[in-house]
């Protein structure tokens, strides 16, 4: 019986971790010096009230977008907090870009800094824009972006080595 339920088991937590995939998606995105919107990659993970959190990949340029349907001041500029639990990024001006009335959203770099490598580590916990509106992300939230992140990480990581190959070539 026991041997029995432990193939149960076994098979349910395998079952469950392969409903998360990390394929890219295609879409299309306005991105910083770009006058109109360029064909991207990206990696998404919806967060409570509509939220989505998205790992951008464009040639060598990666991004973080944070989508908001809370007006936290939809097209002014100020300062951005991420919380990752104990550590924090700090952003000291964005702008909160509108999509539409009821939407806006943060465009960040992930070139050149350690942001991803921490996002993986330890997830998204709240948002703080100009130091005032905030929004708290639930842990589960917290824990699939932990996943998407890691994902993203591996496939950046991957193509920066191919692409180092093909240069040492």
């Amino acid at each position: 019986m026991k041997l029995l339920y432990s193939i149960g088991l076994l098979t349910i937590c395998l079952s469950v971790k392969g409903q998360f995939n990390c394929n890219f998606k295609i879409d299309s995105c306005a991105l910083p010096l770009q006058k109109h919107k360029v064909q991207v990659e990206l990696m998404e993970v919806p967060i409570k009230k509509d939220y989505y959190v998205q790992f951008i990949k464009n040639s060598e340029k990666n991004f973080l977008k944070i989508i908001v349907s809370d007006n936290l001041g939809f097209g002014n500029k100020g300062s951005l907090l991420l919380l990752l639990n104990k550590k924090q990024i700090y952003i000291k001006t964005i702008e909160l870009k509108i999509i539409n009335k009821t939407s806006g959203y943060f465009l960040l770099p992930l070139n050149n800094n350690n942001y991803l490598e921490n996002i993986k580590d330890l997830g998204i916990t709240k948002l703080i824009f100009c130091e005032k509106n905030e929004c708290s992300i639930p842990k589960n939230d917290t824990e699939q972006i932990k996943k998407v992140a890691n994902c993203f990480y591996i496939a950046v990581q991957e193509n920066s080595k191919s692409t180092e190959g093909k240069i040492q070539n």
